[in-house]
């Protein structure tokens, strides 16, 4: 389709009244018809309804009907492409040379993410569309969470985007502008997290080739992430044959660019991006780069011949130690340098020592209404209080790691008095002139200040490569200032290198102890259970003897904690009961932590965290035994992309979800970027509402056996299966019990989704007070169903195999009992000499 008959087909006149504008509120399917229409009653009632369509948009994002973006475009006629695949477009996030971000949210899920979109142009370059995979390519290879992460990539119609996940937060550009230069514990936790980031990414093989402050962020939690991996590329393609298919030598911001970048792009290693992390502490701490005048090409040259500025002239109050750090970050020899990342965070491990704050809220970007209403947050979210130092040991600080890629919108009631409201200012012409909100991209900033910084130059032939340093480097200048004339300033380009040449120190060998979690002190005994996380090593056992604990996102290590045990040493077998710090996020996350055992442990959300706790990565032997979590806003249990192996499955054992009424599921099984859940054993848990769904797959999952498990008085379904994917599924469901719910097992999505190769063995399972057994838009290929029974009260259960039964009954469940919650007290019922239902 051209791209003139496309916008014909999604755009109408501007409207002109406040029915036009209604009515592309309708046509758009933003909003569901019965709140539209209620909403417009209350306008009514309390005043009338404007007449001026520009007038009604504000009070529709001043209520949370709709968000900014959405005003914005249907103000222009606009009612169409709110819809990328399976997600909703929420808000422009901001734009850059390789793509539009949107922040959007996933239909089924409401799982917020950032979706970044190539154009269309660029989608019909060849060299833009492998440029584009590449960027999935590098971002998929890294799974850490001091670096954004890819969650997918996929096509609609003509449309390439790439999934990302999402955190509202500030870039350390925008932080140091609008708020000046960063005290200075501050600033070290920053870098120490950024540079947690870089070392995995050296690991993983991949080199940034443009951190600057622009591309390190932070979000409300205070935590860190590293962004735009996209333009990295993997030390073991040593051919880069997309780039010289292309003939390019691409050069990053020349701010923060190293010495050796600018000679030849494609012979720097990781060690490029320890300057340029250098260069990015001297402007959180100084407020400005190491060169902050001249031309691009002067500070090319700068950077390989002349000494910035010294730091202390900036900062008279900075120990001399810090700007040893700092200078040697930024010697122009590289071999002087810290050589991996690792090096520079043991360096800073004093200074991060001591925990600090989260940012004030004034820093953080704001947000439309919409956006709030619906509930702050991505998925997944992960947040971390320790990260690795050079050995592999974490430091206890509070400020290391987290998804934050921000959004814009519009700022929620009420203004402040005499200060209009920012959907006052709501613009219907040219959303680049005056918009009156943030914005914070994930993307390189395009702002003035960085644009021309942005350099690239076309790589001279073999033989002219020898030469006088300062020579070659004016002949790359020139032809670095022609190019950016000719092709624009705020283009977004990649850095290539080669192979590095030295790896992370190996850990010392892990020595088992036991370490106290008890605010009365003792020997070996600390007052937090980050305090204890930081302390232990493989193999350690933390006992947690305080009745409640309130600590701020735990997130673990894979290779120091790994066969960690946390459990609680309460009397009587009471349950260690932990409570998050702030609002939103995530309160534990195993990190891919293997054979890591969590035992009698109660996480309670307090209505604030959105995720109890999150399993991930490769992590057999992990053990969830007599947890529960409860009053999370989302997600009792995530299981992402996580996998046990077949002689040591990931075990939930006697695991107890309750969900309030907003909450959306007990346990949630999301397998993205072609990587599947598997060998996981879900038995003898409880899943309770009100909440919405019990269990919830989200992609894949391979030899996945849920069994002797409850579901009771939830919402929506007992297990839901809302997108099996393209390869093959092996799920068994047997000997659970479903009590007073609309459906048992729910096949959520088109008939065409269900796909073939799949194996689903549902039996001698319970169903009570249950609607419907299994609804599904067809037949469900790969089904086996036997020996389900029913009491009266069930529907026809047309979908599933199963038998009603006059008695025996379940009493009345009593979720405080749980000896006797949804089991039969004598003789369960048998089908075929073997038990049906939960014991």
């Amino acid at each position: 389709m051209r791209p003139a008959r496309r916008a014909a087909e999604i755009s109408m006149p501007a409207p002109t009244t406040a029915d036009e504008m209604l009515e592309l509120v309708r046509k758009s399917n933003l909003v569901d018809e019965a709140k539209l229409r209620n909403h417009v009653q209350k306008l009514r009632d309390a005043g009338g309804l404007p007449a001026d369509p520009t007038k009604l948009a504000q009070l529709l994002v001043r209520d949370g009907v709709l968000t900014y973006f959405q005003a914005e475009q249907l103000l222009q006629g606009k009612y169409k492409r709110f819809n990328l695949g399976k997600y909703k477009v929420l808000e422009k996030l901001g734009s850059g040379g390789m793509g539009t971000v949107f922040l959007c949210e996933h239909k089924l899920m409401r799982r917020r993410v950032a979706v970044k979109v190539l154009p269309l142009p660029r989608a019909e370059d060849r060299a833009s569309l492998d440029r584009f995979y590449r960027e999935a390519k590098a971002a998929a290879a890294v799974d850490h969470p001091n670096v954004v992460r890819a969650y997918d990539i996929d096509q609609d119609d003509n449309l390439h985007f790439l999934v990302m996940e999402w955190v509202d937060g500030v870039n350390l550009q925008d932080l140091v502008k609008k708020f000046g230069p960063l005290d200075i514990t501050r600033a070290c936790h920053y870098i120490y997290g950024a540079a947690v980031g870089l070392q995995h990414a050296h690991e993983m093989g991949l080199i940034h080739r443009d951190v600057k402050p622009g591309n390190i962020l932070v979000d409300r939690s205070g935590v860190v992430k590293l962004l735009d991996l996209g333009l990295a590329r993997l030390t073991h393609d040593t051919e880069d044959n997309l780039t010289r298919q292309n003939d390019e030598n691409v050069l990053g911001t020349a701010d923060y660019l190293a010495p050796e970048q600018a000679m030849d792009s494609h012979t720097v290693d990781i060690r490029a991006d320890i300057y340029s992390l250098g260069a990015t502490f001297y402007y959180l701490l100084g407020g400005t780069p190491p060169f902050p005048e001249g031309s691009v090409a002067q500070k090319l040259i700068w950077h390989q011949t002349r000494v910035p500025r010294a730091i202390k002239a900036l900062r008279a109050e900075l120990p001399n130690e810090l700007v040893a750090v700092i200078e040697k970050m930024m010697a122009k020899d590289p071999a002087r340098r810290y050589q991996i990342p690792a090096e520079v965070t043991a360096a800073l491990a004093e200074w991060v020592a001591t925990p600090i704050p989260p940012p004030a809220e004034r820093e953080m970007p704001v947000l439309s209404p919409a956006v709030i209403g619906s509930g702050r947050g991505s998925g997944p979210p992960s947040l971390v209080s320790g990260t690795a130092t050079a050995t592999g040991h974490a430091r206890p600080h509070t400020l290391s790691t987290a998804a934050t890629v921000v959004t814009a919108g519009a700022t929620p009631p009420p203004a402040a008095a005499g200060t209009p409201a920012v959907w006052a200012n709501l613009d219907t012409g040219d959303k680049d002139k005056g918009a009156a909100r943030p914005e914070a991209l994930p993307l390189p900033p395009e702002d003035e200040e960085e644009r021309p910084s942005r350099v690239r130059t076309r790589t001279p032939p073999p033989s002219r490569r020898g030469g006088g340093g300062v020579v070659k480097a004016v002949v790359l200048l020139v032809a670095a200032v022609l190019v950016v004339a000719a092709a624009g300033a705020g283009a977004y380009f990649a850095f290539f290198a080669g192979k590095t040449a030295s790896t992370a120190p190996s850990p010392p060998p892990p020595t088992s102890r036991r370490v106290i979690v008890s605010k009365g002190g003792g020997e070996n005994a600390v007052g937090s259970l980050r305090e204890a996380i930081a302390k232990v090593g493989p193999g350690d056992t933390i006992v947690i003897t305080e009745p409640r604990l309130s600590e701020p996102t735990i997130r673990l290590d894979k290779h120091k904690h790994k066969d960690v045990t946390i459990e609680s040493g309460l009397p009587d077998g009471r349950l260690a009961v932990i409570e998050p710090l702030a609002k939103g996020g995530l309160m534990f996350d195993t990190g891919g932590a293997e054979g890591l055992r969590l035992r009698n442990l109660e996480f309670d959300g307090k209505g604030q965290a959105e995720i109890g706790v999150q399993l991930s990565g490769n992590a057999p032997g992990t053990l969830l035994d007599n947890v529960t979590v409860r009053n999370v806003v989302k997600t009792g249990v995530h299981l992402w992309n996580v996998a046990g192996d077949r002689d040591r499955p990931v075990v939930l054992d006697r695991l107890r979800v309750a969900l309030p009424a907003t909450g959306e599921t007990g346990l949630l099984s999301l397998a993205t970027g072609g990587l599947d859940n598997k060998f996981v054993t879900v038995r003898n848990c409880r899943f309770e509402g009100p909440g919405r769904s019990g269990v919830l797959f989200d992609g894949p999952a391979i030899d996945f056996e849920v069994s002797n498990c409850r579901f009771y008085h939830l919402t929506a379904a007992g297990v839901s299966l809302a997108r099996p994917g393209g390869r093959p599924m092996r799920c068994t469901f047997t000997n659970n019990t479903f009590y007073q719910m609309p459906i048992g097992f729910h096949f959520d999505g088109p008939a065409n989704e269900l796909g073939t190769g799949h194996t689903y063995k549902i039996a001698l399972n319970y169903f009570a007070k249950t609607d419907e057994l299994l609804k599904a838009p067809a037949a469900v290929p790969g089904l086996a169903a036997a020996n389900n029974l029913c009491d009266p009260s069930c529907g026809p259960g047309t979908a599933l195999a199963a038998t009603k039964i006059e008695a025996p009954r379940l009493p009345d469940p009593n979720p405080n009992d749980d000896a006797a919650f949804l089991r039969f007290p004598v003789n369960p019922p048998t089908a075929e000499g073997s038990r049906v239902g939960a014991n």
